[in-house]
């Protein structure tokens, strides 16, 4: 196998060991499965289980492993997990009073950062579809969905969470009215959707062959 092969193989096997540490420590510190409720603990989840099953698909096809496929469900994670990462930075950071903990840094920064820095490095140019980034907003809103029919339906608590049994403030319709989480969530959507076509566009430029 070639050295690039082999420098992707183990920063992804760093980067499986990465967000597994931050979603184990988050649930056995925080809450239990309960932390599941929380869309943060839910997406560095979905980048262990996918890491881990490009590892696989690495381990047995060795350097064919880019399929167009695969790399376009990879932006979507991609894209999944950096909402938590801004999200958190810019709307929940500056509320939080634990923010210097482990498990904090490995799922709201190290892990979101090194999976976009994994796809943009690593990953094939020119392999998505326009209707791509449209699609990437499904988990998201998928999300949303379970969350407001928890704090409406459900009401499973949510640990630690000051809006319980809503995860987020955005979320919390009961408190602030439906015209409060509308407002949050089309502008966080309309954010979601720019940056996705915008990473899109840097995906789309063809690198050059040395």
């Amino acid at each position: 196998m070639s050295k690039h092969y082999k420098l992707v193989f183990y920063s992804r096997i760093f980067l499986f060991l990465a967000a597994f540490t931050g979603v184990y420590l988050e649930i056995t510190k925080h809450g239990g499965f309960g932390m599941l409720l929380y869309y943060t603990v839910l997406s560095n989840l979905l980048v262990t289980i996918f890491t881990l099953y490009l590892l696989k698909v690495m381990s047995r096809v060795g350097e064919n492993w880019q399929r167009p496929s695969l790399l376009r469900l990879k932006g979507g994670v991609t894209m999944s997990i950096m909402i938590t990462c801004v999200i958190y930075h810019f709307m929940l950071a500056p509320l939080t009073t634990d923010f210097y903990r482990l498990e904090n840094f490995l799922c709201h920064y190290i892990v979101p950062l090194w999976f976009l820095a994994d796809t943009i490095i690593f990953d094939k140019s020119r392999q998505y579809k326009l209707v791509d980034p449209m699609l990437w907003t499904s988990l998201p809103l998928l999300y949303m969905i379970f969350a407001l029919l928890n704090g409406f339906v459900l009401k499973m608590d949510v640990p630690n969470a000051k809006d319980s049994p809503f995860p987020y403030f955005f979320l919390n319709a009961t408190k602030h009215g439906w015209g409060f989480v509308f407002k949050w969530a089309a502008t966080i959507f309309v954010a979601y959707m720019i940056s996705g076509y915008l990473f899109y566009l840097v995906k789309s430029i063809k690198k050059s062959k040395k």
